[in-house]
Order: structure tokens, then sequence, then C-alpha cells
């Protein structure tokens, strides 16, 4: 992928999050308006966030993906996050790909990709090496039964998604956590995906944390 082609791409994405704002529910509108921050993508990205935890749904579960292999690129992240929503939910309804029902009758999920350092020779304790590259977070509604606890859940992602998903990987250690599944909890969540964008912002661009593709965003109360 040339470099003139990710610019396109990013920039696809800044005006998607644009597109959003003026579709959207008018509260959006005017705090983006009032903010005088309308052309930056990261108060935008924010902002929908806010309104989505605050007014939507409150959250469940907190989820967190580190990619293995690892991935250096934005469009990767989105490819993989959809492949594992749609394996996701055919294992927790018990259905297939074409056959995903849509909102109210499944779970909301939010998406995020940010970009951190990643040892890569976990091995060589001595001479560690370090590489930038994306993890993903998601932010999951309560399931139904059976699923409804973390010990199911866990489960079922472990051995139900995890199976057969190349990039996917459920091992864990002190250096690379491969998934991890929390409680949500708002205080230490709400706004927890955009630390690493503040701390590796030279190396990210700013319109590329929120995933507005996989993610089931609203803007009213119906």
């Amino acid at each position: 992928m040339t470099y003139t082609r990710i610019r396109c791409e990013r920039s696809e994405q800044q005006s998607h999050a644009k597109r959003v704002i003026e579709s959207g529910h008018h509260q959006i509108q005017k705090l983006l308006l009032d903010s005088k921050n309308y052309q930056d993508p990261t108060r935008i990205h924010k902002t929908i966030v806010e309104y989505q935890f605050q007014e939507v749904f409150q959250p469940h579960w907190f989820g967190s993906i580190q990619w293995q292999p690892f991935i250096t690129d934005y469009a990767t992240a989105v490819k993989e996050a959809r492949h594992f929503r749609n394996k996701f939910f055919c294992a927790l309804l018990n259905t297939k790909p074409t056959k995903i029902p849509n909102l109210p009758d499944r779970p909301r999920i939010i998406w995020f990709h940010e970009k951190a350092p990643v040892c890569i020779n976990p091995q060589d304790s001595r001479n560690p090496r370090f590489k930038i590259a994306f993890h993903t977070h998601f932010h999951l509604e309560e399931c139904p039964e059976p699923y409804d606890s973390w010990i199911r859940l866990d489960w079922l992602i472990r051995n139900q998604v995890a199976k057969g998903f190349h990039r996917f990987s459920t091992s864990n250690s002190r250096e690379s956590k491969g998934f991890v599944l929390k409680p949500w909890i708002h205080e230490h969540h709400a706004n927890y995906n955009f630390k690493d964008y503040y701390r590796f912002r030279h190396h990210q661009d700013s319109d590329l944390v929120l995933d507005i593709e996989n993610s089931d965003l609203q803007f009213s109360r119906n």
C-alpha cells in the first residue's frame, strides 16, 4: 500500500467522522460547534464516545486485544476487528454471519485501535527490542444468558472466537497480553481509549482512534 493511498484512507476516516456528526444528534453538533473544535478529529471522536456512554448505553465488558503477528497499519486493524466481531456474534448468538441480527437484538459494541510499544523478543530480557504496533479495545454491552458472566463469556471468546483465528492469540505473558476481558468501570474505561493516542500522537494520526466502521454508534434516543 503506497503512502498516498494510506493518507487517502486516513482522510476518508476523518471525513466519515464529520459526516456522522453532520447527520447525528443535535446535542453533539451543538457541543462541537460551541467548542470551536469541529476541525479537530480527536475532539470529534471524544464527543461521539462521551455521548454513547452517557446517553446511549453503558458497557458491561472491556476487552483488550494485542494482535499477533503485530499490526502496523490501521486498515488491517479494522479488518481484524471486523473478523472478530463476526465470529463473536456468531458464537454468542449461535448464528451465521449473514444472519447476525441488527440492534437492539444483539449487544452493542464500540471499537478503538491505538498504537503502543510491544516487545518483539520477550525471551531476551537482557536486550529487549520494541516495535510500535496497533492494539485494539472494545466496549461491550451485557450479553444474554448463558454468557452473562465473566467466566462464561471469557470461555466463549477463548474457545470459540479464537478457534482458527490466525491473528487473535489468547496467550498471556508478563510481557504481552494477547487477550484480556474485564468488567467495565466508568471511571477507568470511559476515557481509556485516548491515553495511548496522547502518548504516541507523533506516531499516529489523530483521526485513527475510534473505529467508526465497526462500532455501533447511535445519536438519538428511541
